[in-house]
């Protein structure tokens, strides 16, 4: 028999694992975002340009069930390459749950959320560290436009509004970079690019 003392973690982690469900299943409305992410991350960001990469659709569609998603890598006059995946999908489990494993051959050990500043107010960074140290991933979770730090405790406080108005996509915008040196500190290439098309994709016109 179940100790009392037990009783409230054990109904807070069955809420937090039924609540994707609940509302995948349950929520017949959808609500669309425009514009598409194919048209609302630009080619160029911060005066480098960008070209599709070769990912298949088909594997953003097993791995996020989504149809909306876009990625470029970006190549600086350096020679800096960095790629830039953006992906919307209404099933946010699939986003926010090591979203790494889908997109990345890299093996990274370390994990952190850091605060960076934004043109629109600070943003919330997920930054993933190779063992090695020479990759970096660095990750934003956005929602009507602002970046989510917990995205456990983030669907659980939403629930009600998406079960009453309907479901609203959340959107991942994933970076992958070399380090870059000591000296840059936060500032690696991957979270610059990242805070770089998190802005742009805040900034586009819905």
């Amino acid at each position: 028999m179940l100790s009392a003392r037990y009783a409230t973690p054990v109904l807070v982690l069955l809420a937090l694992a039924l609540v994707p469900t609940v509302v995948n299943s349950y929520v017949g409305r959808k609500i669309v975002e425009s514009p598409a992410l194919r048209d609302a991350l630009p080619e160029v960001l911060d005066g480098t340009a960008s070209m599709p990469t070769d990912r298949r659709a088909t594997t953003i569609k097993k791995e996020f069930d989504s149809e909306d998603w876009v990625e470029r890598e970006f190549v600086d006059a350096r020679g800096s390459r960095s790629v830039v995946l953006a992906v919307r999908s209404y099933d946010m489990k699939r986003l926010y749950h090591h979203p790494e494993l889908a997109v990345s051959e890299t093996d990274y050990e370390r994990e952190s959320v850091e605060r960076v500043d934004g043109k629109h107010g600070p943003l919330d960074v997920h930054v993933l560290r190779s063992g090695g140290g020479s990759t970096v991933a660095a990750y934003a979770l956005l929602f009507k436009g602002r970046t989510i730090g917990n995205p456990y405790l983030f669907q659980l406080t939403k629930a009600p509004e998406l079960l009453l108005l309907g479901q609203r996509p959340l959107t991942l915008v994933f970076v992958e970079a070399p380090a870059g040196s000591r000296s840059e500190g936060v500032a690696t290439p991957a979270i610059s690019r990242l805070v770089s098309a998190v802005t742009a994709l805040q900034s586009s016109p819905s």
